[in-house]
C-alpha cells in the first residue's frame, strides 16, 4: 500500500490524545507518517457499552464522530459537530445563560434530546457548548437506559460528549479566528509530560468566544472555557486521570423564542374568563365564543412559518436585558488492573452551576385578540382579519443553583468459559441532583387586559414609537410595583442503579449481547417552607433489559444485527383511585447491516428500527379532572450512512433518515397526530473533503457539506391544526491551507443565506449566512 505524509493536524483539534495514541506508535512534533488514511468517524468505543467494542461487533447503532473531523470542517460549536450524525437536527437553540435548561435541543428518531452526557456519565446541566476540550462526540441511537439510566438519555438516543486527555508528548497549539456579526475565538491547547518518566501528564485546554447577534440591538453571548486535566501512571496495572471545566456564558439581548401560546382553543378560554367577569348572558357569551377563529389557518391566515414575514434582524428587545451562567465539572477515572481477564474503573463526575438573568420571549398573536379585546369595552364584537400583525413582549427574572454528581464503580472481564469468550460490564451507579430556582413575574397588559408577564404588545410589520421601551429598568420597575407571584422550584432526588451487561462470542462470526438494569428512583420533592414539608415527592424501581445479536457473513467486513433495546422515564402523580403511576417505558427492535471494507476505508450502516413507548400519562376520558396511564406512542423509520475514502486525498460522508411518529393513544388534542418537535419526515447529510498532496496545490484541502432538513411541525394538535416550519437547506464550505507549523482557515456558514427558523412550540430564527477566517499555531 502507498504511504504518504500529511500535516499534523492543527486548530482546535491539532492535538489529539488518546483516540490516536494507540494507532500512532511514535509522533514526531513536525508531520506523522501513516499509510492510507485514517477515518473520521470512530469504529469503536469503550462507553457505547461500557466495554471495548468495535462497531461491527456491536448490535447498537452509533456515530462516532472524531476531532479530525471537527478540525477538517473548521467547527468550534458542537450544534454544527452534531449535523455530521445522519438523522439528528436541531429542534431549538435552547436557553441560553441558563444552567437549568439551556442548550440546545435535537431530534433523534422523533425524541427530543440534550447534550447532557460527558464521558459516559450523566451531568444533568448545561455543558459548555465550544468544541475546544471535545476528543469525540458520540451520538447513540435508540433508548439506552440498561447502560446509562434514564436522566440524560432520550428514547430516540443521546449525545455523549468525551473530553481530551493528556498524552506522552509535549505539544502547544493556538488558534484565533474571527468572522461576521462580531465572531471572536481564541483557543489553546497545551500538553506537557510533567516528569521524565512520563508517567505524571498535564493537559490544559481554554477558549473564550464571543458571538454578536445577527439583530439590530447589539446583543452577544460570550463563553470562557478553561479545562486542566491531569494523568498519573505509576505502574501498568493503575491510572489515575482527573478532568476539570469551568466555564460561563454571559449573554445580551438575547430573545429565547417566538411563541404561538395563544392558539384558537387558548384564545377561547381567556375570552370566555373575560365574558364571564363581565357578567355577560350565557347565551351572549356562547354565541361569541362560537364566532372566533376555529383553526389556526382562520386565526392566523396561515399555518406556514414563513408567511408571518417575521424579520429576523429585528430583537424588539434591549441589549440589557441578559443572563449569566456559572459552571464547574470535576471528573474523574481510576483504572486498575485485577489480573489478565478484569479490571476495575471506578469513575464520577462533580457538577455545580449557577446563573442570573431575564427570560425574553416574544408571543405572536392573532389579530382576533386586538381586535376583540379592543371592540368589547365599546360593545361591540369584532374579530378582525386572519393574520398576525401584533406581537406581546414577555419576560421574567430567574435565578437558579445546581449541584449534581454521578459515580460509577465498574469491573469489566474479558474472559472465556470453556471456549465461549465473555466480555462483560457489571456495574453500580449513584446519581444525586439538587436544585433551586427563583422566578419572579409581573402583571402587564395585553392591550387593556391585566395579564401576567407581558410588558407591551408591539407591530410585526410597521411603525412602533414604544420600540425602545424593553429594557431592564423597565422591567425592573414592573417587577417592584406590579408583582404577581414568585415562583420557588426545588427539587432533590437520589438514584441507586445496578446493571450487568455481556457479549458472548459464540464463534468468532456470531456475538450474542443481554444487558439488564435495575433502576431505583427517589424524588424527595420541593421545600414548602410555610408548612415545613417536602411536596410531591415519590419513589419508583424500573427495570431496563437489552439484547443483541450479530452476525458476522464476512469477518471483520459485514455485520448482520439486530437489538431489543429499552428506555424509561420516572412519572409522578396518581390515578382517579390514588394509584402511583409508574415510570413510562420505551421498547426499541431494530435490524441492519453495517459494513467495513478496505481497511476501514469504505465502512457505513443501515438500519430500520420501530420503537413503541407505553404508559404515557393521558388525561382520563371519563374524569377530565383526573390521568390514565395507558397512552402509547409510536416511531419508526429507516437510517443510514456511508463513509469513504476512495482515494487518500478524499473522504466522503452520506446520510440519510426517514422518521414516522404518531400518538396511537393519547388525549384527544393530539391522539392520531405527528407529535410537535418530533422532527422532520426525511432529512439527509452530505459533507466532502480534498486535501492535495501534490502540485502548486500541496497542502491546501477543500470541503463542503449540505444539511437538508424537511418541513416539520412547531405545533400540532387538535382542534387548532398545526403550525410549519419549512424544510431548509444548509449549505457550508470551507477552504484551508494546512503545514506541520501553521493554518489558515476560511468557513461559509448557510453560505446561500437561508432564512431558517427551527422550534418546538416556538421557533427562533438561526444564523444567516457567515463568514470566519481562522489561523492556527503548533510550537
Amino acid at each position: 500500500m502507498k504511504k504518504f505524509l500529511i500535516p499534523s493536524l492543527l486548530l482546535s483539534g491539532l492535538v489529539h490524545a488518546q483516540e490516536e495514541k494507540d494507532s500512532i506508535k511514535t509522533r514526531e512534533i513536525n508531520q506523522v507518517e501513516i499509510t492510507g488514511t485514517k477515518s473520521v468517524i470512530a469504529d469503536r468505543s469503550e462507553y457505547v457499552g461500557k466495554i471495548p467494542l468495535k462497531n461491527l461487533e456491536n448490535p447498537q447503532v452509533y456515530t462516532g464522530i472524531t476531532s479530525r473531523l471537527i478540525t477538517q470542517q473548521k467547527l468550534y460549536d458542537l450544534e454544527d459537530v452534531i449535523r455530521n450524525a445522519p438523522g439528528v437536527n436541531k429542534s431549538t437553540s435552547g436557553w441560553v445563560g441558563n444552567i437549568m435548561y439551556g442548550g440546545s435541543s435535537f431530534v433523534m428518531r422523533g425524541f427530543s434530546t440534550q447534550i447532557r452526557a460527558t464521558n459516559g456519565l450523566a451531568v444533568d446541566i448545561a455543558l459548555p457548548t465550544d468544541i475546544q476540550n471535545v476528543s469525540r462526540v458520540e451520538v447513540i441511537k435508540g433508548p439506552s437506559a440498561t447502560l446509562f439510566g434514564g436522566i440524560v438519555t432520550s428514547y430516540g438516543g443521546f449525545v455523549n460528549r468525551v473530553t481530551k486527555e493528556p498524552y506522552r508528548e509535549m505539544n502547544v497549539a493556538a488558534e484565533a479566528s474571527f468572522g461576521s456579526y462580531d465572531f471572536q475565538r481564541i483557543g489553546m491547547d497545551v500538553n506537557l509530560p510533567i516528569n521524565k518518566e512520563k508517567t505524571l501528564l498535564s493537559r490544559l485546554n481554554a477558549s473564550y468566544s464571543n458571538q454578536g447577534t445577527f439583530t439590530d440591538n447589539g446583543g452577544y453571548v460570550r463563553n470562557m472555557l478553561v479545562a486542566p486535566s491531569f494523568s498519573y501512571q505509576p505502574n501498568e496495572n493503575l491510572k489515575l486521570t482527573v478532568n476539570t471545566e469551568l466555564f460561563t456564558t454571559k449573554t445580551a439581548g438575547n430573545v429565547n423564542a417566538y411563541v404561538f401560546s395563544i392558539l384558537p382553543t387558548t384564545l377561547k378560554q381567556y375570552v370566555r374568563q373575560i365574558l364571564v367577569a363581565q357578567q355577560l348572558p350565557q347565551a351572549n357569551i356562547d354565541y361569541i365564543i362560537g364566532q372566533l377563529p376555529k383553526n389556526i389557518n382562520e386565526a392566523f391566515g396561515s399555518n406556514n412559518v414563513n408567511d408571518f414575514k417575521l424579520n429576523r434582524k429585528l430583537a424588539y428587545a434591549n441589549q440589557n436585558l441578559g443572563s449569566e451562567s456559572n459552571g464547574f465539572n470535576i471528573n474523574f477515572e481510576s483504572e486498575y488492573k485485577i489480573n489478565s481477564q478484569w479490571k476495575s474503573v471506578t469513575s464520577g463526575i462533580f457538577s455545580t452551576g449557577s446563573d442570573e438573568g431575564y427570560e425574553i420571549r416574544h408571543v405572536i398573536l392573532p389579530n382576533a385578540v386586538q381586535a376583540l379585546l379592543t371592540s368589547l369595552p365599546k360593545g361591540q364584537i369584532n374579530l378582525g382579519t386572519p393574520g398576525a400583525d401584533y406581537m406581546a413582549r414577555t419576560s421574567r427574572k430567574f435565578e437558579s443553583s445546581v449541584a449534581a454528581h454521578d459515580i460509577q464503580q465498574n469491573f469489566v472481564g474479558d474472559f472465556n468459559i470453556g471456549n465461549l469468550r465473555n466480555r462483560m460490564v457489571i456495574g453500580l451507579d449513584y446519581y444525586h441532583y439538587k436544585a433551586v430556582s427563583n422566578w419572579r413575574n409581573f402583571i402587564g397588559k395585553l392591550f387593556n387586559v391585566p395579564f401576567e408577564s407581558i410588558f407591551d404588545v408591539v407591530k410585526l410589520n410597521d411603525a412602533n414609537p414604544n420600540y425602545y421601551n424593553f429594557e431592564r429598568g423597565a422591567v425592573d420597575q414592573l417587577l417592584q410595583n406590579n408583582p404577581t407571584r414568585q415562583n420557588d422550584y426545588g427539587r432533590t432526588t437520589n438514584i441507586y442503579s445496578a446493571y450487568v451487561n455481556d457479549v458472548l462470542n459464540v464463534t468468532d462470526r456470531l456475538l450474542i449481547n443481554a444487558g439488564l438494569r435495575l433502576d431505583r428512583f427517589n424524588e424527595k420533592g420541593r421545600y414548602n417552607g410555610v408548612t415545613n414539608t417536602w411536596d410531591n415527592g415519590f419513589n419508583q424501581t424500573a427495570f431496563s433489559p437489552k439484547f443483541g445479536i450479530v452476525y458476522q457473513p464476512v469477518l471483520d467486513k459485514i455485520s448482520v444485527f439486530a437489538n431489543y433495546q429499552s428506555g424509561f422515564k420516572n412519572v409522578a402523580g396518581t390515578d382517579i383511585n390514588n394509584k402511583s403511576f409508574k415510570p413510562e417505558h420505551a421498547y426499541q427492535w431494530e435490524t441492519g447491516v453495517k459494513f467495513g471494507f478496505f481497511n476501514g476505508l469504505f465502512t457505513g450502516s443501515m438500519s430500520y428500527y420501530n420503537i413503541t413507548v407505553d404508559d404515557k400519562v393521558r388525561t382520563n376520558p371519563d374524569n377530565i379532572l383526573f390521568s390514565v396511564q395507558d397512552g402509547t406512542q409510536k416511531s419508526k423509520g429507516f437510517e443510514a450512512e456511508i463513509l469513504g475514502n476512495p482515494i487518500p486525498e478524499l473522504n466522503i460522508m452520506l446520510g440519510y433518515a426517514y422518521n414516522d411518529s404518531k400518538m396511537t393513544k393519547a388525549d384527544y388534542s393530539v391522539e392520531g397526530l405527528r407529535p410537535a418537535g418530533s422532527g422532520p419526515y426525511n432529512q439527509f447529510n452530505i459533507w466532502g473533503h480534498y486535501h492535495f498532496t501534490k502540485t502548486v496545490l500541496k497542502n491546501m484541502s477543500f470541503g463542503a457539506g449540505i444539511n437538508y432538513v424537511g418541513e416539520t411541525f412547531v405545533m400540532n394538535q387538535n382542534p387548532d391544526g398545526a403550525f410549519i416550519a419549512p424544510a431548509y437547506t444548509l449549505v457550508s464550505a470551507k477552504i484551508s491551507y494546512d503545514n506541520s507549523k501553521y493554518s489558515l482557515g476560511l468557513r461559509a456558514n448557510n453560505l446561500l443565506n437561508e432564512d431558517i427558523w427551527t422550534g418546538n412550540w416556538s421557533i427562533s430564527p438561526q444564523m444567516p449566512r457567515q463568514i470566519i477566517a481562522s489561523i492556527a499555531l503548533k510550537f
